[in-house]
C-alpha cells in the first residue's frame, strides 16, 4: 500500500501546477509513494485548505494575491495542518527579504528551472519517507520566529472590520500590507479597543485602532452628524464599533475553539500592553479616505497556553 503525501501549491496562474503535477506522478509512479496535490489561487484559498487537510508539503509562489498581506504565510510554523510541513518557495524576491517564517525553506529565485524544483520535490518527499530531512524540527522552527499567531483569527477579524464598517457607510477601506510588529511597541493610533483571545494552542490579544481621522469618520456616520474632534461623547463610540466587530468574528472564531474577552477600551496614543517575553506581534493596517486604522494581533509563547 502506497503512502500519501499531501502537497500544497500556492499558485494563482497554475504555472507551479503545471510544472509540478504530472512529472511528479511519473516519477513515483513506481514507488512507495503517492503524491496528491491541492491548489490555491491565493493566501486566503491556503488558508481554508489548511483548515481542514494536513500537508506534508507547501510549494508557495510568494507573488500570488492575498498571500504577503495576509495571515497564511505567517501563521505556517503554528498552524497545524503546515506546521511540520517542509516548504518550498518560488520567489521574485532574495531568501533574506522574505518574511521569517519562510527563512527555513528550500529557495528558488524565478525564474526556476523544472527540473530542478521537480528533483528538489521528490528529494523533499523521500527525505520524509526515510526519516531523513535535514528540516529542522517546527519547534525549532516556532523558536527562530518565536509565536506565530492563528491565520483564522487573522482573517475572521479583518472580515468582521470591514463587513461592519461597510454598514456605517465607510466603503473606502483599502487594507494595506501587514507584516510583524513586536507587541511590546506601543499600538498605532488615537482610540483602542482590546480583547484578550484564548484556545487550546493560542493565546494572545486582538486590538483594533483608530488614529483621529479614520475614527471621526467612522463615527461621523454612525452618529449621522459631522464630528471634527475627539470628545468625552464620541470617544464612547469605540466600544460599540469594536464591540460589533468583535462579536461578529467571535461567531466565526467560536467554530474553532477560540474565546474572546470583553473589549476593553483604551483613550490616548502610545499604549502599551504587557506581553510575555518570548511573544510575537501581527499587524495589519487599513486606509480610509480620512485616515488609517491597525488591527494588531499578538501571541503569547505556546507553551504557556491553557
Amino acid at each position: 500500500m502506497k503512502l500519501r503525501k499531501n502537497i500544497l501549491i500556492v499558485d494563482n496562474n497554475c504555472e507551479l501546477e503545471q510544472i509540478v503535477k504530472g512529472p511528479l506522478l511519473k516519477e513515483l509512479k513506481d514507488s512507495e509513494l503517492s503524491p496528491i496535490v491541492v491548489r490555491a489561487k491565493d493566501g486566503a484559498e491556503a488558508a481554508i485548505k489548511s483548515e481542514n487537510q494536513k500537508f506534508d508539503v507547501v510549494l508557495i509562489d510568494t507573488e500570488v494575491p492575498r498571500l504577503m498581506d495576509g495571515g497564511f504565510v505567517y501563521g505556517l510554523l503554528s498552524y497545524k495542518n503546515t506546521q511540520d510541513a517542509d516548504l518550498i518557495v518560488v520567489s521574485n524576491r532574495d531568501l533574506t527579504e522574505l518574511p521569517d517564517s519562510l527563512k527555513n525553506s528550500k529557495h528558488f529565485k524565478k525564474p526556476v528551472s523544472p527540473q530542478e524544483l521537480i528533483s528538489a520535490m521528490i528529494d523533499v518527499l523521500n527525505a520524509q519517507h526515510h526519516g531523513a530531512t535535514n528540516k529542522e524540527p517546527a519547534a525549532t522552527q516556532a523558536a527562530a520566529v518565536k509565536y506565530a499567531v492563528d491565520v483564522r483569527v487573522i482573517n475572521a477579524v479583518i472580515k468582521a472590520t470591514m463587513s461592519v464598517l461597510g454598514q456605517f457607510g465607510v466603503t473606502s477601506v483599502k487594507m494595506e500590507k501587514a507584516g510583524p510588529k513586536s507587541p511590546h511597541d506601543p499600538l498605532l493610533g488615537e482610540v483602542s479597543s482590546i480583547v484578550d483571545i484564548k484556545s487550546a494552542a493560542f493565546q494572545g490579544f486582538l486590538a483594533v485602532s483608530f488614529d483621529k481621522g479614520s475614527y471621526l469618520e467612522v463615527v461621523s456616520t454612525m452618529l449621522m452628524e459631522e464630528q471634527t474632534e475627539l470628545t468625552p461623547d464620541n470617544q464612547d463610540a469605540v466600544g460599540e464599533i469594536n464591540n460589533i466587530i468583535f462579536g461578529n468574528a467571535k461567531s466565526e472564531m467560536s467554530n474553532f475553539g477560540v474565546q474572546l474577552t470583553v473589549p476593553k477600551v483604551l483613550i490616548g496614543a502610545n499604549q502599551v500592553i504587557a506581553c510575555e517575553k518570548g511573544s510575537a506581534g501581527m499587524l495589519i493596517p487599513f486606509s480610509t479616505s480620512r485616515g488609517k486604522f491597525y488591527i494588531t494581533v499578538a501571541a503569547f509563547p505556546v507553551a504557556k497556553a491553557a
